[in-house]
C-alpha cells in the first residue's frame, strides 16, 4: 500500500469538496457545512433510493418508487465519514447482517460506487439454500462459503429480501495497493552468503499484475491469471505488483530482491486503475494456494479498521488452516488501526520503518479493532524502496529508465514475504505459523515502540536463518479483562519453543511488560515458568506465561515480550493484555408499538468525554453494552412497520450498572401546524447534535414528512452543548399528490437548546414570519424552474415564501427542461445564508442576469491554495442577485500560468481544477473559457483572465481573484427594452471578501464581440453605474470589463450576449 499522508478516511468535506458557505443550511447535511457546486453525482443504495451529493444540504435523498415514506438517518462516525441508512436497513446493519460500508456516502462516493462509475453494485453475499433474488452471480468464493454477485441499481434486490433474512451480505469492497539498500537492511546478504535465495519456495504475488519482461524479474514469474478481467491481462500497467515482485525475487545487481532464486505466481487481483474488489482478491487467494504457493503476499487493503471478521479476513484464516500456506499482509498507511485483511489471525501483518530503523508515520498500527489483538506482527523496510518499474508506468519516483522509488507498507510486507520463502525453501515441512513465528520471534526490536506499533520488531533474516530455535505461537494476546479485578483469574498461556538444530539449547526465560505510560508492570503481573529450559535436538520445550490481572496496577494496555536468550539466539515473544478501565453493563430494552420487546431497532452510546461509539445486538430486544465510567450520547431508534420512534438522551451517566428502556409507546408526534389548513409538509427533518470537546455527533433525519416519526423527550439535559433542531417546507398539495403548483412555500424550524423539549407539535402564524416574493427568470424557453427540491413550476414564475425569522436560510433553485430531470442541464442557483426580521417583506430575484463570474464575501472554497497546491471551483454563471453563485454545463478550458510558463490545464469543467505549482511566491494567470449553447440564450461564452499575485501558504488561503458584476435589471426572460437606456449596476467581488477593488473599464459589443465600444462609468461608493444606449437593430448585448485591486491582483472578463433585447 503506498501511504497517503493525509489521513485514509474520507470526511464529508472531501466528499463533498467545493464551496463552504458561512451561515446553517436549512438542512445541516454535514459537519463542515461543505457541498459541492456542481449537483450531479448521485450515489444508489442496495435499497435503490438515490442520494445526490452537492447543494448546500451537503446531501439530498430521493427515496425509490414505493419507499417515499421512508425516513433516512445521516450521522457522521469518529472518523469523519458521513453514513446515511435508510430505517428499514438500519436493525439489518445494527445486527451484523448487512454490512455498514453500503451506506458508507464517503466511502462510496470515494472508491468508485458512485452512479456515474458503476451501474450495478458488487456484493458478497453468505451462501445460504437458495441464491439471492435480482442478483447476478459473478464467482463462486467456496473459501468462505459465500458468492459474489452484482444487484442491479434499483430496489429488487431489497425488495426481494425478506423482512427477516438473516443471510449475511457485504459491499464486494475496495482494495488498492498499500504504497536499494531495503535487502541488506534485513541481513538478506547474509542469508545468500549462506546459501539460501529462497529457490524452492513459490511465493504468490497477489497484486496489480508483473510485468513479466523486466530484466529483473526474467524467468521468476512461473505461472500467472488475471481475475480483474482487464484488457491487458495479468500484466501490469499501474506498476504496483512488478514493483513488489522485485522486492520479493528481483535479480538486478544493485537492486537485488530478498529471496532471489523464489518462483512467482503472478495473481493480478487489482486492474489497471490499481482499485479492485475483495471478491477478486478472495478469488485469487484461493487459485495461489491451489497452485501450491508456500507464501502469498498482500501488499493491499482498505483503510476501514476491522476486527478480523471481514470477508477477505476470513478467507485468510481459512486457507491458512485448510493449507498451511502463510499470507503475508501489509499492514496500510492510515497511521491508524489495521483494516483488512491486515487484522487476520493468521496473517503475518507488516507495518513499515525507514532505513534507520525508525517507524514511518503512516504505518498503520493496533491494538486490533473490538478485541485488542496485537497486531501488526512484524515491520520492515517501507521507506523510499528503489525496485522494479513496469514498462509504460508512472508509480513513484524514476530511478534510471527500470527503477523506481515507492514508500508504503506495500514495500515493507514483500521484504517479510522473501524471507518467508527462505525459511520455507530450508524448512519444506514447516506450516504457516512456523514460518511466521520463526521471523517474528528473531525480529530486531525498538525498545521505544509497544508491539502495537511494530510487533516483535523489524525482520531481521540473518537471524531468523542463524537461530534454530524458534516458538509458537507468535504472540500472545490475552485480549480484555473485565473490571473491577480484584476477582481476576490468572491466565495461563504455553509457549513452545522448537529446535530445529543437532544440538540441546538451554533457554532463559523471561517477561518484560510495561503499561502504556512506558512503566514496568506490577511485579507478579506477568511470570514465566519455568524460568530456565532446555530445548532438545529436534524436539520441544514448554514455558508456562501467567498473566495476573488481579495484581494492583494502572488499568488499560499492558504489553511487551517474552524473551528467550541462549547461545546465539534470542527469541522474542510479543504479549499484551488490557486490564478494562472501571466500566458497567447497562442493559438496554426495546419496546415496540405493541409494549412487547422487538428486534427491530437499534442505537448507539457515543463518549462525550471520549470520541468513541459504543453498540451490539440481540434479536430478543434486549441488549447489555459495556461502558466506562462517564458521559455518553445515546441515540436510539424503534420501528414498528412504517412508523419510527426516536430517543436522544443528550448526557447520559453512567457510574454504576444501570438499566434503560426505549420505548417506541413514549414517543411523540413532531410537526408544525400554520394558519394556511392544507398546507402539509413537503420535507421535513430533525436534528440532534451534541459538542464536546472532541468535536460534534450528529444525527440528522430526512424525513418525507413528519407523519408516522415519534420523538420521545429527554430525561437529561446538556444545556449550551446540546440542539435540537426540527424543520419543515410546508406547501400546498397538487392534484397528484405533489407540491409541484403550490403558489407558497413555508420554510419553518424551531431550535431547542439543552434537551428534546416535552411540547414537539408548533403552531406558527404568519404575522409570526418574514414574506419572500421570489422572482424566478429564464435563460431559454419552455424550461422549469426548481425550488429547494419542493416547488417546480414552468419559468418563469413567482414564489410566495415564508421564513421562520432570525435564522440563517440557504436557498436553492435549479432551470431543468423538465420537473425533477437528472442529470442537470441548466442553470443551478444558489443563495448564502440570509437571515429575516420578523414581518420583513422582500423581493428576491434568481436566474436574472447578466450571468457570470462572482465570489461573495460569505463564500469560500471558491478559489484557494494550499501549501503549494491550487485549487478552482468558480461559479461562472452567478445571477445578479449579490449572495448568488451559480453553475452550468458548459464545455471549456481552465489553464493556469505561472510568469509565462504555464502550468497545467483542466478540461473538465471550466472554472474548475487543481494544479501542483512549485514553492514561492510568483504572479500568476488563470485563463478560463466556457462556451454553452443549448441551454440558455444568454451568457452563451463566458472567458476571464486573472492575473494575481500567490505564495506558498500553510493551510488553506483565498486567492485574490476578482469578479465585475452586471445587475441591468432584467424582466423575467432576462430581456431589456431596445428603445430605452439600460443602466448597468455594477459591482466588484473579491475572492475571500473585505479587501477594496474597482472597475477599470466597460465596454460593450451587439456584434458577439466583433468590435466594442468603451462605456462611461459613475462611482456610488462601493457600486458604480453605466448607461447603455442599444442600436435599434440590436437583438443581443455582450459585455467586456476589467477590475483591479490595490495590490496589483486583475480580472479581464468577456460575457458574449449577456442579455438579450426586445
Amino acid at each position: 500500500m503506498t501511504p497517503h499522508r493525509s489521513p485514509a478516511v474520507f470526511s464529508a468535506a472531501v466528499l463533498i469538496a467545493g464551496v463552504l458557505l458561512s451561515g446553517t443550511p436549512p438542512h445541516v447535511a454535514t459537519a463542515a457545512q461543505s457541498w459541492s457546486p456542481h449537483p450531479d453525482r448521485s450515489i444508489t443504495l442496495i435499497t435503490g433510493d438515490r442520494v445526490q451529493l452537492g447543494g448546500p444540504r451537503g446531501l439530498t435523498v430521493v427515496p425509490a418508487p414505493g419507499r417515499e415514506a421512508m425516513g433516512f438517518r445521516q450521522s457522521t462516525d469518529e472518523h469523519g465519514d458521513t453514513h446515511l441508512v435508510p430505517s428499514d436497513a438500519a436493525a439489518p446493519v445494527a445486527s451484523g447482517w448487512l454490512d455498514p460500508r453500503l451506506f458508507n456516502i464517503s466511502l462510496l462516493a470515494a472508491t468508485g460506487y458512485d452512479d456515474a462509475t458503476r451501474r450495478d453494485i458488487p456484493l458478497i453475499v453468505a451462501r445460504s439454500n437458495a441464491r439471492p433474488t435480482a442478483a447476478t452471480a459473478v464467482r463462486e468464493l467456496p473459501s468462505i462459503d459465500a458468492i459474489a454477485v452484482r444487484v442491479a441499481k434499483s430496489s429488487a434486490f431489497w425488495s426481494a429480501r425478506s423482512a427477516t433474512s438473516t443471510t449475511r451480505i457485504w459491499l464486494d469492497g475496495p482494495m488498492s495497493p498499500h504504497l536499494d539498500r531495503s535487502a541488506a537492511q534485513i541481513g538478506a546478504p547474509s542469508a545468500w552468503r549462506a546459501g539460501h535465495t529462497g529457490k524452492g519456495a513459490t511465493v504468490a504475488v497477489l497484486d496489480t499484475g508483473v510485468d513479466t519482461t523486466h530484466p529483473d524479474l526474467a524467468g521468476a514469474v512461473v505461472r500467472e491469471r488475471d481475475f480483474t478481467g482487464s484488457a491487458s491481462g495479468p500484466t501490469d500497467r499501474y506498476g504496483h505488483g512488478t514493483h513488489v515482485a522485485s522486492i520479493i525475487a528481483g535479480r538486478h545487481d544493485r537492486y537485488t530482491g530478498v529471496a532471489p532464486g523464489a518462483a512467482l505466481l503472478n495473481g493480478k487481483v487489482l486492474p489497471d486503475s490499481g482499485f479492485g474488489l475483495e471478491s477478486a482478491i478472495i478469488a485469487g487467494m484461493e487459485w495461489a494456494v491451489a497452485e501450491g504457493a508456500d507464501v502469498v503476499n498482500m501488499s493491499l487493503g482498505n483503510a476501514t479498521a476491522s476486527d478480523g471478521a471481514d470477508p477477505v479476513s476470513r478467507a485468510v484464516n481459512r486457507l491458512t488452516e485448510r493449507t498451511g500456506t502463510l499470507f503475508v499482509v501489509a499492514a496500510g498507511n492510515t497511521g491508524d488501526l489495521v483494516g483488512s485483511p491486515a487484522a487476520a489471525d493468521a496473517a503475518l501483518t507488516v507495518g513499515a520503518v525507514d532505513e534507520r530503523d525508525a517507524l514511518a508515520d503512516f504505518s498503520s498500527r493496533g491494538p486490533r479493532l473490538a478485541d485488542d489483538g496485537i497486531k501488526p506482527d512484524i515491520t520492515a523496510p517501507g521507506v523510499d524502496v528503489v525496485a522494479a518499474r513496469a514498462s509504460g508506468s508512472s508509480l513513484g519516483q524514476p530511478v534510471g529508465d527500470r527503477h523506481t522509488r515507492v514508500s508504503g507498507t506495500s514495500m515493507a510486507a514483500p521484504h517479510v514475504a522473501g524471507a518467508a520463502a527462505i525459511l520455507a525453501a530450508r524448512y519444506p515441512h514447516w506450516r504457516a505459523e512456523d514460518v511466521k513465528a520463526a521471523l517474528t520471534g528473531s525480529a530486531k526490536a525498538d525498545p521505544a515502540l509497544s508491539v502495537f506499533e511494530q510487533g516483535a520488531g523489524r525482520v531481521d533474516l540473518a537471524r531468523a536463518v542463524s537461530h534454530v530455535v524458534h516458538a509458537t505461537p507468535a504472540a500472545i494476546g490475552n485480549g480484555l479483562v473485565r473490571w473491577p479485578h480484584t476477582d481476576d483469574e490468572p491466565v495461563d498461556r504455553v509457549v513452545t519453543y522448537h529446535n530445529a538444530g543437532t544440538k540441546p539449547v538451554t533457554l532463559a526465560v523471561e517477561a518484560d511488560v510495561r503499561a502504556q505510560d512506558g512503566t514496568p508492570a506490577p511485579a507478579g503481573m506477568f511470570t514465566v515458568a519455568p524460568r530456565e529450559i532446555t530445548v532438545p535436538a529436534g524436539g520441544r520445550a514448554e514455558v508456562t506465561v501467567t498473566t495476573d490481572t488481579a495484581v494492583d496496577g494502572v488499568d488499560g494496555l499492558y504489553s511487551g515480550t517474552v524473551t528467550a536468550t541462549g547461545g546465539d539466539s534470542t527469541i522474542r515473544t510479543p504479549l499484551a493484555v488490557t486490564r478494562e478501565v472501571e466500566s458497567y453493563d447497562v442493559r438496554l430494552t426495546f419496546l415496540g408499538a405493541d409494549g412487547l420487546p422487538t428486534p427491530d431497532y437499534d442505537y448507539r452510546f457515543i463518549g462525550i468525554d471520549h470520541q468513541k461509539s459504543y453498540q451490539s445486538y440481540d434479536e430478543s430486544g434486549t441488549v447489555v453494552v459495556r461502558l466506562p465510567k462517564g458521559h455518553f450520547h445515546l441515540q436510539a431508534h424503534t420501528r414498528t412497520g412504517p412508523a419510527e420512534s426516536v430517543r436522544v438522551e443528550p448526557a447520559f451517566v453512567v457510574e454504576q450498572d444501570t438499566a434503560l428502556t426505549v420505548d417506541h409507546r413514549e414517543g411523540k408526534p413532531l410537526g408544525f401546524a400554520v394558519d394556511r389548513p392544507e398546507a402539509r409538509s413537503s420535507g421535513a427533518s430533525a436534528e440532534f447534535s451534541l459538542r464536546a470537546e472532541w468535536g460534534e455527533a450528529r444525527l440528522l433525519l430526512h424525513l418525507h414528512g413528519f407523519n408516522g416519526y415519534l420523538v420521545t423527550p429527554s430525561s437529561t439535559s446538556a444545556p449550551g452543548k446540546f440542539t435540537f433542531t426540527a424543520e419543515a417546507t410546508m406547501a400546498r398539495p397538487g392534484g397528484s399528490g405533489g407540491f409541484t403548483t403550490s403558489p407558497y412555500l413555508y420554510h419553518l424550524r424551531r431550535v431547542e437548546d439543552g434537551r428534546v423539549p416535552a411540547d414537539l407539535l408548533r403552531t406558527v402564524r404568519d404575522d409570526e414570519l418574514a414574506v419572500v416574493s421570489a422572482v424566478h427568470a429564464t435563460t431559454l424557453p419552455g424550461r422549469v424552474g426548481e425550488r429547494d427540491g419542493d416547488v417546480v413550476r414552468p419559468l418563469p414564475f413567482t414564489l410566495e415564501e415564508l421564513y421562520t425569522p432570525d435564522q440563517p436560510w440557504h436557498g436553492e433553485f435549479a432551470q431543468v427542461p423538465r420537473a425533477h430531470h437528472r442529470p442537470w442541464d441548466g442553470h443551478q442557483g444558489t443563495a448564502a445564508p440570509r437571515v429575516f426580521r420578523r414581518g420583513q417583506s422582500v423581493v428576491e430575484r434568481w436566474n436574472h442576469g447578466v450571468q457570470g463570474p462572482a465570489f461573495p464575501p460569505s463564500t469560500r472554497g471558491l478559489a484557494t491554495r494550499s501549501g503549494d497546491r491550487m485549487a478552482f471551483d468558480i461559479p461562472l454563471y452567478s445571477d445578479s442577485t449579490p449572495n448568488h453563485i451559480g453553475y452550468g454545463p458548459h464545455s471549456g478550458t481552465t489553464e493556469l500560468y505561472r510568469g509565462q510558463e504555464r502550468v497545467g490545464e483542466a478540461r473538465s469543467q471550466a472554472g474548475t481544477g487543481q494544479f501542483a505549482v512549485p514553492g514561492g511566491s510568483a504572479t500568476y494567470r488563470l485563463h478560463v473559457d466556457a462556451l454553452r449553447a443549448d441551454t440558455a440564450e444568454v451568457s452563451t461564452r463566458v472567458t476571464a483572465d486573472w492575473t494575481f499575485r500567490s505564495g506558498t501558504t500553510v493551510g488553506q488561503t483565498p486567492l485574490p481573484l476578482l469578479a465585475v458584476r452586471f445587475a441591468p435589471g432584467l424582466d423575467d426572460w432576462n430581456q431589456a427594452p431596445r428603445d430605452a437606456p439600460t443602466v448597468l449596476d455594477l459591482t466588484v467581488d473579491h475572492n475571500g471578501g473585505a479587501r477594496s477593488a474597482r472597475p477599470t473599464r466597460v465596454e460593450v459589443s451587439y456584434d458577439d464581440g466583433a468590435s466594442w465600444q468603451p462605456v462611461q462609468l459613475r462611482r456610488h461608493d462601493d457600486r458604480w453605474t453605466a448607461e447603455l444606449a442599444h442600436p435599434p437593430n440590436a437583438a443581443h448585448v455582450s459585455l467586456r470589463a476589467g477590475a483591479a485591486d490595490d495590490e496589483g491582483n486583475s480580472v479581464d472578463q468577456t460575457i458574449i450576449r449577456a442579455f438579450t433585447l426586445k
